[in-house]
């Protein structure tokens, strides 16, 4: 598949035409400045209709965290349970019952994650459990890694499909409009020189618009440039980063 992409060595950006960002999937990030979990991001923010698409984003950001937990860079605390279920619980809002199970895979591959649901988070997890006929209980490690194996077919299948309805450069479809438009990304002090402009503080559970004005405890204030699911881009005098935010 995407054989006129895999001659030309193509570079792929945000920007970058649809089938471009289903190539950088196929190709797991070979050749493309994005990453499988961004690239899946852009196509659901182009696309919020596709429940698929934010399902898949969450679980290439799952098995990112799952490699990282198990290498030099693991970083606990940042994919939590709550953020986990708020991710999956975006999915099931827009989702038909014929994705049900795709959704029970994605609950028992990050079975790791949500042991550690407690008081609320418990108590949302079994409620989402009984909406998509999951099993109760914490799965094995073997149960995980099948789930985790049919949600790589399935994201093949999708992408296969993608493949197929972007031939010859077409479009998926109609794309969302665009939201306004941020400050420059390049001009910190620009966005945040108006002294009294709402300056909101910085919580991973709270969702954030573009223009807005950040305050974090380490990184000081920021300016909001986008959105991604479950995450919010930010620049700092230090320079640009993606947080945690909104599940």
């Amino acid at each position: 598949m995407f054989e006129d992409l895999e001659e030309e060595s193509a570079d792929v950006t945000p920007d970058s035409p649809d089938r471009a960002i289903a190539w950088a999937i196929w190709s797991r990030g070979e050749g493309a400045s994005i990453t499988t979990e961004e690239a899946w991001a852009i196509l659901h923010e182009r696309y919020p209709d596709d429940p698929r698409f934010l399902l898949l984003n969450a679980y290439a950001e799952l098995s990112e965290s799952r490699r990282q937990a198990d290498g030099p860079k693991a970083e606990a605390g940042v994919f939590t349970a709550a953020y986990f279920l708020k991710k999956v619980e975006r999915v099931l809002g827009g989702a038909t019952d014929a994705l049900h199970p795709q959704l029970r895979d994605l609950v028992a591959f990050g079975g790791a994650v949500l042991v550690g649901a407690k008081g609320d988070d418990a108590r949302s997890l079994a409620e989402l459990r009984a909406k998509i006929g999951a099993e109760e209980g914490d799965p094995k490690r073997d149960e995980r890694d099948r789930a985790g194996l049919r949600l790589r077919r399935f994201e093949r299948e999708v992408v296969k499909e993608l493949h197929e309805r972007t031939e010859d450069g077409k479009p998926l479809g109609v794309r969302a409009a665009a939201p306004p438009a941020a400050a420059p990304a390049n001009d910190w002090s620009a966005a945040t020189a108006d002294e009294d402009k709402p300056r909101r503080k910085y919580a991973a559970t709270e969702r954030f618009q573009r223009g807005e004005l950040v305050e974090h405890p380490k990184f000081g204030v920021g300016v909001v440039t986008g959105t991604e699911p479950g995450k919010a881009v930010i620049l700092f005098e230090s320079g640009v980063r993606k947080l945690v935010a909104g599940g």
